[in-house]
């Protein structure tokens, strides 16, 4: 049996309890958001964001982070599973995705301090250990390791009941979502960052991962966490039905903001390929070798792209086609079976 030393969030809410009621004022993850959008808003003042909508994807990102961390969402995802679900595709996967698409290194480092900001822009340890991290295969690991650990029924019930440790469970997803997307739309092209095809391959293994996990929750026939009943499951299903749901909501939405980034950085490749185009045009210079190497690099990421796609659309047939079972759950949730 699991402990309950602190548990998360207020403890026991009804089934009925308005969701309205739920909001989670944690004013040092407000201080936060406002510190980090203040430092943000200072960076970008010195011309360095050259898009506006740039500037408001970072703070979209932010709102994408106060939705899951502040609004009840963050309530309600400690009693009913597929909420969960819908708060870390936020915290792992939209935030992130926002937060770099606005390529805010510079910003955010100007924005900084001086003291504080030679620690960032330095060549130290620090340094080094975040280009470990930033490796492709690293970053990607360690964004599917994270989700698939807190998977497990014994650790995924612990952290819903000891608050210190469900702490722990947001920023591990917050922080490998973020090292992830960093990766993804680094705005170095190769070879100082990562080709096209070495990205489209990092969203390929983590959509499939995705896929295989969200999969696994929707086809499952017996309820496997019982700390939603700890803690008062709501709005009357069942529990496998929740969990069922929420490995849709893995499954399908999730997988498709990975689709999403691929189409996204897929049009900032060929951008930038037209403006190397463009200048190579301007002086003069042979463009054989390099239109070959482009060609074959688009024809890579396309692949990878299309196997992407793929993986989706079969995702999708079988969601639709799946016989699901009859199964029984706790019994203490609603009356809906599963």
């Amino acid at each position: 049996m699991l402990s309950t030393p602190a548990l998360a969030h207020g403890g026991h809410v009804h089934a009925d309890a308005s969701p309205w009621t739920l909001w989670q004022l944690s004013p040092e993850i407000l201080l936060g958001l406002v510190i980090a959008g203040l430092i943000y808003w200072r960076g970008s003042r010195h011309g360095l964001v050259d898009e506006r909508w740039r500037v408001a994807a970072f703070f979209g990102g932010l709102v994408a982070l106060f939705v899951a961390l502040i609004s009840p969402v963050e309530r309600l995802a400690d009693h009913i599973f597929a909420v969960h679900q819908v708060e870390h595709m936020l915290l792992r996967t939209v935030a992130p995705m926002l937060l770099f698409l606005s390529r805010p290194q510079a910003a955010l480092v100007r924005g900084l301090p001086n003291g504080v900001s030679k620690v960032f822009a330095g060549t130290g340890w620090l340094r080094c250990l975040v280009d470990f991290l930033r490796h492709p295969v690293v970053a990607t690991v360690l964004f599917l390791l994270a989700s698939y650990f807190w998977m497990l029924p014994q650790f995924h019930d612990l952290a819903i009941l000891d608050e210190p440790i469900h702490y722990m469970w947001h920023i591990s997803l917050l922080v490998t979502g973020l090292i992830f997307f960093s990766v993804i739309f680094d705005r170095r092209t190769a070879p100082q960052g990562p080709g096209l095809g070495t990205r489209l391959g990092m969203f390929v293994f983590a959509a499939l991962g995705n896929i295989v996990l969200g999969a696994f929750l929707t086809f499952k026939t017996v309820p496997l966490y019982d700390a939603y009943i700890t803690l008062g499951h709501m709005w009357h299903v069942s529990m496998l039905t929740d969990e069922q749901t929420g490995g849709i909501i893995m499954w399908i939405p999730g997988t498709m903001m990975f689709a999403l980034s691929a189409i996204l950085v897929i049009h900032r490749w060929g951008s930038e390929e037209e403006r190397v185009v463009s200048r190579r045009l301007r002086t003069g210079r042979e463009m054989t070798a390099a239109s070959a190497g482009a060609n074959r690099t688009l024809a890579f990421g396309l692949a990878g792209f299309a196997l992407l796609m793929l993986a989706i659309v079969f995702s999708l047939v079988s969601v639709i086609d799946h016989p699901h079972g009859r199964a029984r759950d706790f019994g203490l949730s609603g009356q809906i079976p599963g």
